[in-house]
């Protein structure tokens, strides 16, 4: 797995359980770096996992345990686990 596989807003949309719409509101509000490619955006693997890092470092240091080290949020969850299983081919 690597953090320049190319997404689909449908699937960050699966992955993350929220549908296309809310997808495309992270991008269009800078939340979530993608690009068009025609009619369709793409999102590097790589944006979601600094969004979400992003998202829990914030909440971090809004906590009350006055934790703020970024990537805690992996170290509980143990490991970065896979958004998308890799396309066979």
């Amino acid at each position: 797995m690597r953090d320049d596989d190319i997404l689909t807003v449908g699937q960050v949309a699966a992955q993350l359980h929220v549908t296309p719409q809310t997808v495309r509101a992270w991008i269009d509000s800078g939340k979530l770096r993608g690009g068009r490619v025609g009619k369709a955006y793409m999102i590097l693997r790589g944006d979601v996992y600094a969004m979400i890092e992003h998202a829990a470092s914030d909440s971090e240091l809004a906590g009350a345990d006055g934790s703020s080290d970024r990537g805690e949020m992996w170290n509980r969850a143990g490991k970065r686990r896979r958004l998308v299983p890799p396309t066979p081919g």
